[in-house]
């Protein structure tokens, strides 16, 4: 009891909000691979800690979390189909609960990657009404919908739910891959511009991380 009741020191809570950011940008940058350009093997390195991390956390934890588990390990392994039928019953049979909040990201960005726009954006849209209280979810969730309107032509709108994201939540450090997204739609859309614009916060806002030197090596790029 004593130890259930323990207080995490600094340097746990400090782990606990790294192994968020690593989770959270490995998810983002599975459901959205298509979108990203160069950095694979980065990528590739986020992808394999994230799921590392997130199955040394699951082991002790109830059916529910073992089914999110099982859902990362057939996704691992292309079982996209299990993937599905996993992602489902957590929203069904477990409904109101983190397990469901999971499930609807999962599911969502699993039909984003078929192609199934409006069924990603009915689950991310949601979790947004039916819960929204998980920083690296909503993060997920309002990407996802800026993703799907991007994927679908909308540039336009897609750019500026990007930026939205960044300006609601300007101490999140995903933040800045949010606004590098909106920078890349308003490329797609020829506004240099604003593209500039948007790439010039990163630098500002974000100096200090390596998507900032991406920023600063597309800015050389513009005229």
């Amino acid at each position: 009891m004593e130890e259930r009741n323990r207080r995490p020191s600094k340097a746990e809570l400090e782990e606990d909000r790294f192994l968020e950011w690593v989770l959270q940008a490995g998810e983002y940058v599975k459901g959205r691979a298509q979108l990203f350009i160069g950095g694979a093997v980065a990528v590739v390195a986020v992808i394999v800690i994230a799921n590392f991390v997130q199955g040394q956390r699951l082991e002790a934890r109830s059916q529910a979390s073992a089914m999110i588990f099982e859902a990362d390990l057939a996704e691992q392994s292309g079982q996209i189909d299990r993937v599905v039928a996993i992602s489902r019953q957590l929203i069904e049979e477990y409904a109101g609960t983190p397990a469901a909040a999971q499930g609807m990201i999962t599911l969502g960005n699993r039909y984003f990657t078929l192609g199934r726009y409006v069924d990603a954006q009915g689950l991310y849209q949601r979790y947004l009404d039916e819960h929204g209280d998980q920083p690296p979810l909503v993060f997920a969730a309002r990407t996802g919908l800026a993703a799907c309107l991007e994927a679908q032509g909308d540039l336009a709108a897609a750019a500026q739910a990007f930026v939205d994201y960044a300006d609601d939540h300007p101490d999140h450090p995903p933040s800045a891959m949010a606004l590098m997204d909106g920078a890349r739609c308003y490329r797609l859309l020829d506004d240099a511009s604003r593209q500039r614009e948007i790439l010039e916060r990163v630098v500002r806002e974000y100096g200090k991380t390596p998507i900032a030197q991406r920023a600063r090596q597309e800015l050389a790029l513009l005229p």
